[in-house]
């Protein structure tokens, strides 16, 4: 069967989703330019999307099922407005009832032509990314059968003016049979002001204030949720349901676009250092202080006036600035500074401070300005800054003041320095750290990248609004604080075996009446006009975390919300010294407390409790049952939400670190480190591509035959390519109660080989293993000795098994938990290991995480299967075969398995914490230059000896390694469960002496780290 790799047709930004790749697309390369007429466009019966918000972090499941009513095949397509600060990080397609799971690489590098412009890209093209992706899929779907689509992304939620917005899409574009939407929010705080407005989908109320003028009375918003919305609103827990039926949404549209449905809330906060949760080794720090006395500010507004703002967009940023200037308080000094070819500057050489007088001239000099000429941005960024740095430098400027320059622009640079590099050389120098430029652009003419390097090089931040009346029909609704975007059209280049698209992203704006003068104002302003604190710091106990996000900020706004996370290098540590040092206009603040581990790790997994049964059963809405099991999907993530808040932070770290940076070695570096994490998070970013696979249709509009698959018993909890539990089939009775319906899930779909095998009952194995407290055994077959030695790591700790990632490609690491040591124990506490990945890079990079509850398999196709199962799964040069609650045997290629036994305890002890054992099967195909705690012994050959004594002491017995004496003493120690005793020579002390190096040498960042020893190399 040919299978074609197949492009999803995505809108991305510098902050969004990446591009994709297409192999032999064939002739459907235009495919938004299709046109379905109403009476063959597939039917959708079934849209449903839930979402579980844990501490901010939302985790995002959308199930669409679409019917193709005819004989003949026919294009389905399906569309999904993802936010803009979000992250896609799985996507799965069910065509015929066989499934399709996409994958997640790294982008290639361009390569670049003699001419210097790069292959895959055409001259000329130049129109700006929007803001707001619209992830689009088209694929063919055959006669009398039906498609089924699964997205999910993933978000932090930014606090703004005081609140927290979640914003759901539901734009299906036709009337939908079953309509659900089901949002849990869950948060360690207790949640306040909650609210669900209006759906966005018309004219806006703030663009009926706008077109009022900026001096009219505001007409109040009402705040009446969409109908059939359910609140159910507790301390720490909401739930919100939104499955409107057929004659519901006809009432509120027949075109399918309703609009979008927008979730406000906050939670409550104590004063200190804020909220600190802790959960598997890492944590997250949310901060956003209250009751704060206002920071005077400087401002400086840098305002375009070229020919090009003729017309609405100088006159509604006249009524932006009008509204501004009024807002601004006694105490702020600024100054106005217009630009085109020539420069003018409302007062010369100095700022003034904010009277009624001054705010009276300066009005005036707004109102007369007037287009023309040219756009010199370099000249007008460098007049704004020496007028601020000369302010700054009297001696009655107050020291901790704010200082800000506004720049709002809607062109690129034409008079003047018009080389990016040189502007933004040009204006680190004038701005020299001392204030932050934030800036705006207006419109599909700018140089986003430039006005966004302008911005985060001097600590600040730029908005992009979008001027154009046109809307397309297809996206009708609210504008936040952002745009939308949609594919308008591309052109496929054949270049060997893919096709790489060249896609010109141009923006399409909706007819929501917001005006420039609300958007500036309204959202822009609002959200830096009250600054509270100035050069914030917040450290943390020195050695006891790493890999920390941002934890310097230079200004804190009213309504905003800094958010740091990391790694705990100490788990067992008991308390977490924070200290949290700012400025408030002429006073010190210094915040410290220490945060006490333990107790923040149980708060925190009580509130994950909470989420993961939400997300597993959730408000009980119409819609099938596989649909009703969406939260299955997330509910596997959503237990390690912390590492992925920290892994998503890192990500937008990384690509802020790579926009900024000055050498091609640092971009480099940052673009290795972003991707890595991308790859790893299975998040969809600009480093990153998403491939998914489709089968062939043949000429008469059926699919080609599947491979032949062995279905797997009754009862099994893992679906084949061709069923799919919990999905029946048209006409079928839906089982909403029983296993089978809660098992379907976007990552629990297979499209590999499955068949269920006759479990054995015992597993031959070698002895050399990692299991219990970790109890390692090495088995030295040529010497005929057994060797052994504990590793007294710290939860949260990732050890290095088996290293072998530049010969065979196979790299083993394991995860460390923590638990209490059991009475009369002269320990204080126990580890063993949660996880291991196994991951290979030959053929094709691919991995298996494993867990006592689940298996995932990442490979040619990717799979979650629960470990209460008995199954085998082939996936390209990867198998696993799961024996139920049992053992997991993982083989790579024929020449090399592990074997990992799942210790589970139904009514485990305080102590007891279920476990995974790591035993090596098969290792001919390790190379010898294999490393790691275990690898490192698999060709070695050792000695035994024997100190002679000396006055009372007895013969030491020592080992001979390499070169290295180790002295050790006889012990029995079991293996495989406690059913076998092996008696083995123990060296103490963490195997001193024993293993190379240290055991910080074997600590690994993360659980897909393939560095060599001693210093991986793709460390992040």
């Amino acid at each position: 069967m040919m299978l074609l790799l197949t492009l999803l047709i995505i809108c991305f930004s510098p902050g969004g989703l990446g591009q994709l790749e297409e192999s032999q697309f064939g002739n459907d390369a235009d495919l938004a330019d299709f046109d379905l007429d109403i009476e063959t466009k597939p039917h959708i019966q079934e849209l449903s999307i839930k979402t579980t918000i844990i501490s901010r972090y939302a985790f995002t499941a959308v199930y669409c099922a679409m019917l193709n009513r005819h004989s003949a095949a026919t294009e389905g397509v399906f569309q999904f407005q993802i936010p803009a600060n979000a992250y896609v990080s799985n996507f799965t397609m069910i065509i015929g009832g066989r499934v399709y799971q996409s994958e997640v690489r790294p982008k290639e590098k361009r390569v670049k032509q003699e001419n210097g412009k790069p292959k895959n890209k055409e001259s000329g093209d130049a129109s700006p990314e929007p803001e707001v992706e619209v992830f689009r899929m088209a694929a063919s779907i055959p006669g009398r059968n039906r498609a089924i689509f699964l997205l999910t992304y993933e978000e932090l939620l930014q606090r703004r003016l005081g609140y927290y917005e979640h914003m759901t899409s539901l734009r299906p574009l036709q009337l939908v049979s079953r309509l659900s939407l089901d949002v849990t929010i869950v948060d360690h705080s207790a949640i306040t002001n909650l609210e669900v407005l209006p759906l966005r989908n018309g004219k806006s109320m703030a663009a009926a204030n706008s077109a009022a003028g900026p001096n009219a009375p505001k007409i109040p918003a009402k705040l009446e949720p969409p109908v059939t919305t359910v609140i159910k609103n507790e301390k720490n827990v909401c739930k919100i349901t939104f499955s409107p039926n057929i004659v519901q949404q006809a009432k509120i549209t027949t075109s399918g676009v309703l609009g979008d449905f927008v979730i406000r809330y906050d939670v409550q906060r104590d004063m200190g250092i804020g909220d600190i949760q802790v959960l598997n080794g890492h944590f997250v720090h949310y901060f956003a202080p209250k009751d704060l006395p206002v920071v005077p500010k400087n401002v400086v507004f840098v305002i375009d006036t070229s020919a090009s703002m003729l017309g609405t967009k100088i006159r509604q940023t006249k009524d932006a600035l009008f509204t501004i200037l009024r807002d601004l308080r006694p105490g702020d000094h600024f100054n106005i500074i217009s630009f085109s070819n020539k420069i003018k500057v409302w007062q010369p050489n100095r700022l003034v401070e904010v009277t009624p007088l001054t705010v009276r001239d300066a009005k005036k000099f707004i109102f007369t300005l007037a287009t023309t000429g040219g756009t010199n941005i370099d000249g007008a960024i460098n007049t704004g800054s020496s007028l601020l740095r000369d302010y700054l430098l009297r001696p009655d400027a107050s020291p901790n003041s704010v200082s800000l320059v506004i720049f709002l622009t809607d062109g690129r640079p034409t008079v003047g320095e018009v080389q990016s590099t040189a502007i933004l050389w040009n204006t680190r120098s004038a701005v020299q750290e001392k204030f932050c430029i934030f800036t705006i652009g207006i419109g599909n003419d700018v140089d986003y990248r430039l006005l966004e390097r302008m911005a985060l090089e001097n600590c600040g931040m730029m908005r992009r609004i979008n001027e154009d009346a046109d809307a397309s029909s297809m996206l009708k609704g609210h504008i936040s604080p952002v745009g939308f975007g949609l594919v308008e059209n591309f052109h496929a280049k054949p270049t060997g075996k893919y096709i790489n698209f060249d896609i010109k992203l141009l923006l399409n704006h909706l007819k929501s009446g917001l005006t420039l003068e609300s958007l500036v104002n309204n959202w822009f302003y609002d959200e830096i006009g009250t600054p509270l604190l100035s050069d914030i710091r917040i450290n943390y106990t020195e050695d006891s975390v790493q890999y920390v996000t941002q934890h310097l900020f230079t200004n804190y706004f009213n309504g905003s919300e800094i958010v740091i996370a990391g790694k705990l290098t100490n788990q067992s540590a008991e308390s977490l010294h924070v200290q949290v040092t700012a400025s408030n206009n002429d006073k010190s603040i210094i915040l410290e407390t220490d945060v006490p581990l333990r107790h923040r790790q149980i708060e925190t997994e009580k509130h994950v409790k909470k989420a993961t049964a939400a997300m597993a059963g959730g408000a009980r809405v119409p819609g099938s049952a596989a649909a009703q099991g969406l939260g299955n999907a997330l509910g596997a993530i959503a237990d390690d939400f912390v590492e992925r808040v920290w892994g998503f932070l890192s990500v937008k770290e990384g690509l802020r670190s790579r926009l900024r940076s000055q050498t091609s070695k640092e971009r480099d570096d940052h673009t290795q480190q972003a991707t890595n994490l991308s790859v790893n998070y299975h998040f969809l970013t600009p480093l990153t591509n998403l491939v998914v696979e489709k089968p062939e249709v043949l000429a008469d509009g059926t699919m080609a035959p599947a491979p032949t698959m062995a279905p797997p018993s009754a009862g099994e909890g893992v679906s084949t390519a061709n069923e799919l539990p919990g999905v029946p089939e048209e006409g079928t009775p839906q089982k909403t109660n029983g296993k089978q319906g809660g098992q379907i899930s976007s990552m629990r779909n297979t499209i590999g080989k499955v068949e269920r095998r006759p479990a054995k009952k015992s597993v031959t194995i070698s002895k050399t293993s990692a299991d219990g407290d970790p109890h390692f055994v090495v088995e030295f077959p040529l010497s005929k000795l057994t060797v052994c030695f504990n590793i007294n790591g710290e939860p949260g700790h990732i050890l290095r098994l088996v290293s072998d990632h530049k010969h065979s490609g196979v790299t083993v690491n394991g995860k460390l938990i923590g638990a209490p040591a059991p009475p009369g124990s002269h320990k204080q506490q126990r580890t063993y290991f949660s996880t291991i990945t196994i991951v290979v890079d030959h053929p094709k990079r691919a991995y298996i995480e494993v867990t006592p509850k689940k298996v995932i398999l990442d490979g040619r196709d990717r799979m979650v299967l629960p470990c209460h199962s008995t199954v085998t799964v082939d996936s390209g040069a990867l198998s696993v075969s799961i024996v139920g609650n049992s053992n997991v045997t993982v083989a790579v290629g024929g020449n090399i398995s592990f074997v990992i036994l799942l210790h589970q305890y139904k009514n485990p002890a305080p102590y007891q914490r279920d476990h995974l054992g790591f035993y090596i099967g098969r290792s001919k195909g390790l190379s010898h230059n294999c490393h790691g705690l275990l690898g490192q012994f698999l060709y070695e050959e050792v000695g035994l000896a024997e100190l002679p004594a000396q006055g009372d002491k007895k013969p030491q017995p020592i080992l001979k390694v390499k070169d290295r004496s180790v002295p050790v003493v006889q012990k029995n120690r079991k293996i495989y469960s406690g059913t076998q005793s092996v008696d083995c020579w123990f060296a103490r002390n963490n195997a001193a002496k024993l293993i190379d190096g240290q055991y910080e040498d074997y600590l690994m960042s993360h659980m897909f780290d393939t560095g060599n020893w001693p210093h991986g190399t793709n460390r992040v």
